[in-house]
């Protein structure tokens, strides 16, 4: 996706904030602040996952009920790494943007779907009286916009279409104007 075209996204978007519209839905994200890694993760994996090959987009620095506060760009470098060491084996590819908006920085980041399923690690497996139990790894699954674990049928319905997707290889193309 092109920086234009992410920067079109958020800021249509950010005007739906001001506009005081509903705006959380399938495919985007507010957060006022960068949240902890391992719930970033979590949310992350399980929006992508549930996406069905749709791009989703995050926006750091705006809150649905209290507006555009902005977001530091800087946290990228260390909140990043952090977030992509919680998931198994593979993170989701993404694009990030600064933008100011009513002078206010709001970080766009818009990420790949198209490696899914997503698996996170259990921050809780193996402490001393965690709540995490046995239950090292986990595939979330975002409803709504709320986070649970996949079910069997969620699994079913990701990965029997991707394995029947047509591959096409281009083999001549001409452009006129």
């Amino acid at each position: 996706m092109r920086a234009v075209e992410i920067e079109n996204w958020a800021l249509s978007v950010l005007d739906r904030v001001q506009q005081g519209l509903p705006i959380e839905d399938s495919r985007v994200e507010l957060k006022a602040n960068w949240i902890k890694a391992n719930h970033a993760a979590r949310r992350i994996a399980g929006h992508c996952s549930a996406s069905a090959g749709d791009k989703i987009l995050w926006l750091i620095g705006v809150d649905e009920n209290t507006g555009i506060t902005g977001a530091d760009h800087q946290d990228m470098a260390t909140w990043w790494p952090e977030v992509a060491a919680q998931f198994d084996e593979q993170s989701p590819g993404f694009h990030d943007l600064a933008l100011t908006y009513n002078d206010h920085v709001v970080v766009a980041l818009v990420f790949e779907t198209d490696r899914v399923p997503f698996v996170v690690r259990n921050p809780a497996h193996g402490q001393q009286g965690g709540s995490g139990g046995p239950v090292e790894r986990e595939v979330p699954w975002r409803e709504g916009t709320s986070i649970r674990s996949a079910k069997h049928s969620d699994l079913v319905r990701l990965l029997v279409p991707a394995a029947d997707l047509p591959r096409l290889e281009l083999q001549k193309a001409t452009a006129e104007l």
